[in-house]
């Protein structure tokens, strides 16, 4: 057991939350932070020495933070010594998992979990995985937040209390069992209910310029819960999109960039660009 604990700060998504097992194992963890990565960016989140931060922009003053996005290779000296970042690694939970030692350290934690998890942030889902997912893909599009389940429903506990809830249970139980969860189960059903309304309103509001596709919601009263990797299914010649929306309480216009996942052809660097 550790004597030192520290506070985990990290995204509200699945590697977050792999994270936090991992660290939760090692019993070097009594807290948990989950931020936006902007509000990192944006010097919004207080972050001090007792702090462990993962899959986030990298904040001087922090313990360790764990990172594998390219861009922060970019955006940061390479000779931070506890700036822990491999842009070759899938998952920010990989790079935690082999920091530490790997299987050896954890002999509890599930191959199958780490497995999905580096599936899952580097985004490797196939067509049919992506218009009907299912297991781990799915547990991974319902505790992403860009799904957007949030939006429409008042659900039985918040999605900080499932996440802290699943952080104790995704240890100890297997894909099937964790799907079976009444909380987890309610946000399925939510998914399944806006999946066709969900494509329509994507084909609906979407343009095609050559090999971007721009998706304009601007003037959509309600935004359909579906992944994030859907317009690429149903766009499949375009490598890159677009998507239009309001920021907080229309204050701002949003523009999100992202690349095809089933068409990995494109070389723009996305991260460097929007720095």
């Amino acid at each position: 057991m550790s004597e030192t604990k520290f506070r985990l700060v990290t995204r509200s998504d699945f590697d977050g939350l792999v994270c936090a097992v991992l660290l939760k194992d090692l019993d070097i963890i009594d807290d948990i932070l989950f931020v936006h990565p902007k509000d990192m960016q944006d010097g919004k989140i207080e972050i001090t020495e007792n702090d462990i931060t993962t899959n986030l922009p990298y904040v001087a003053g922090c313990h360790l933070a764990f990172d594998h996005h390219l861009s922060e290779t970019v955006r940061n000296d390479s000779d931070i010594k506890n700036h822990i970042i491999d842009p070759d690694a899938p998952s920010a939970a990989r790079v935690v998992y082999d920091y530490y030692g790997g299987w050896k350290k954890f002999p509890s934690i599930s191959i199958d979990m780490m497995d999905a998890v580096d599936k899952g942030d580097s985004a490797q889902f196939s067509e049919e995985e992506i218009i009907k997912p299912q297991g781990w893909v799915l547990l991974n599009f319902i505790m992403d937040a860009r799904t957007g389940l949030g939006r429409f429903r008042d659900f039985r506990i918040s999605n900080y209390q499932l996440m802290m809830k699943l952080i104790d249970y995704c240890k100890n139980h297997n894909i099937e069992q964790i799907l079976q969860l009444d909380d987890v189960k309610e946000r399925v059903e939510l998914y399944r209910e806006h999946d066709e309304q969900a494509k329509l309103q994507i084909r609906r509001c979407a343009t095609q310029y050559d090999n971007l596709v721009l998706l304009d919601l601007l003037d959509e009263e309600t935004i359909y819960a579906t992944n994030r990797f859907i317009i690429y299914a149903l766009f499949p010649n375009c490598n890159i999109s677009i998507h239009k929306v309001w920021g907080l309480k229309k204050q701002n216009t949003v523009f999100a960039i992202g690349k095809s996942i089933l068409d990995r052809s494109s070389k723009t660097n996305v991260g460097e660009l929007c720095l």
